[in-house]
């Protein structure tokens, strides 16, 4: 299939090119005590590239300026992203709240919040 095609290539011609990147996945753990709790127990390394919106797109979208966009590479990545994953990249710590994927699937596109680290 040519997008099958398509994201390999993509995958093959930028891997080793981009950002080192952690995606700390997101659960719900026993704090020991019978609560449960955010926990971020499972990390997986990655690559991608943070950037921001464009001002216009943002305010026409309502996506708070502070908020990070954040592309990880597809065949770089072991799961597929989801929301309240963590997410660290060029020294800081993101939380994400909105999650896509281009046509192709090579490249998850993530808004995210920044927020304190895994623990």
């Amino acid at each position: 299939m040519l997008l099958d095609d398509l994201k390999a290539d993509i995958t093959a011609a930028l891997a080793g090119e981009l950002r080192a990147a952690t995606l700390w996945q997101y659960s719900v753990v026993d704090d020991g005590h019978g609560n449960e709790v955010p926990g971020y127990d499972t990390s997986y390394p990655c690559e991608g590239v943070r950037g921001s919106y464009d001002a216009q797109y943002a305010g026409q979208s309502g996506i708070p300026r502070t908020d990070a966009k954040i592309e990880l590479l597809a065949g770089t990545l072991a799961v597929e992203p989801k929301l309240l994953d963590k997410i660290t990249i060029e020294g800081g710590w993101w939380i994400v709240v909105n999650v896509a994927i281009d046509p192709a699937t090579a490249m998850w596109i993530l808004q995210c919040s920044s927020t304190s680290p895994a623990p």
